[in-house]
């Protein structure tokens, strides 16, 4: 049993809406295919590994995925802030109706994180509770920034803090970096300004005292955390701004999923956090051989019942279904 927490799709509407305009980021056409121009150095396609279903379910047969949570690729609707904040949030819920539609076109198959639009707190806190409670969507997938806005500003906590009351996770996952000095050549961006980002993001909600507010909050970091587990000694050298507790105690509640290309960067983590707190992610379609992920969580040096956590088990508890029958509950 193998549940994908991972995986990705494009809402085309979306990406066409980005067509012409003045600023980044801002999508064009090139031989039939749409590509969104994120920032120098930074641009993505429209390929059919993130718009064609069919070839996503093929391609989870090929690696023995049962079901996989979709969450949109980036850029998300939160680009658009500050600039158009209703249209942020109108986007969000166009983009959560339509994977809402793929959900229910494939029954059993997939599962969603929603998108919101920080565009105002109460119409992103009213989109959450449609998101849960209408759409029956799992948890929340927050971009590592919001429309080059630090995610722990004050007007974007509130919303955290009522996520956390519907009891669904946050996952956090990279978006356009707030830092791109430098990093305009050689696939720095995706490489490195990802890595940085996210792990930025994790460091600031944690030392804005996010499980202060809320200890029941559920928080997913990707890629093997980053930077974070590697450089935890250093950060850890002073204490968090406007936290109670240390790093350490609140990188012990954040749970991490396996996206990486290296088998030691996966020890590394699966010994920093342990099996209970991995999750199985594969990153498709950006990721450069379908094997990849699954080829690492077999090689990992556990037990068969931590791997069946990583596979399934953790995704189960956290996501809040039962064990997997194919039903989504």
């Amino acid at each position: 049993m193998r549940i994908d927490i991972h995986s990705h799709f494009l809402d085309m509407d979306f990406i066409r809406h980005l067509e012409g305009r003045p600023e980044r980021p801002t999508s064009y056409q090139e031989n039939g295919a749409y590509f969104v121009d994120c920032a120098p150095g930074l641009t993505h396609g429209s390929g059919p590994r993130i718009v064609n279903m069919d070839i996503k379910l093929r391609e989870m047969e090929l690696m023995g995925i049962d079901v996989s949570v979709l969450s949109p690729g980036m850029p998300g609707p939160e680009c658009l802030n500050p600039g158009a904040p209703e249209e942020a949030d109108y986007w969000a819920s166009r983009i959560n109706d339509y994977l809402a539609g793929l959900i229910d076109a494939h029954p059993g198959k997939f599962l969603g994180w929603g998108t919101l639009g920080y565009g105002d707190a109460d119409r992103t806190i009213a989109e959450a509770d449609r998101c849960v409670r209408e759409l029956g969507f799992k948890g929340f997938q927050l971009y590592s920034n919001v429309g080059g806005s630090v995610i722990d500003e004050p007007a974007f906590l509130g919303v955290y803090e009522h996520v956390a009351t519907l009891g669904v996770p946050l996952n956090i996952h990279p978006t356009i970096p707030l830092n791109l000095v430098g990093m305009d050549a050689h696939g720095l961006i995706s490489g490195l300004g990802y890595m940085y980002d996210t792990s930025l993001a994790l460091v600031r909600l944690l030392g804005a005292g996010v499980f202060d507010r809320s200890p029941s909050l559920k928080l997913i970091m990707p890629h093997v955390g980053g930077i974070v587990p590697y450089l935890q000694g250093r950060i850890s050298r002073r204490p968090l701004t406007n936290a109670k507790g240390t790093l350490a105690s609140y990188l012990a509640m954040v749970n991490y999923d396996t996206v990486t290309y290296d088998l030691a960067a996966l020890e590394y983590c699966f010994a920093f956090a342990g099996a209970e707190r991995l999750l199985y992610g594969t990153d498709v379609p950006f990721t450069d051989a379908i094997p990849a992920a699954d080829a690492l969580v077999e090689r990992l040096d556990c037990t068969e019942a931590e791997r069946e956590l990583i596979y399934h088990g953790n995704a189960e508890r956290l996501l809040g279904i039962e064990a997997w029958s194919g039903i989504t509950t």
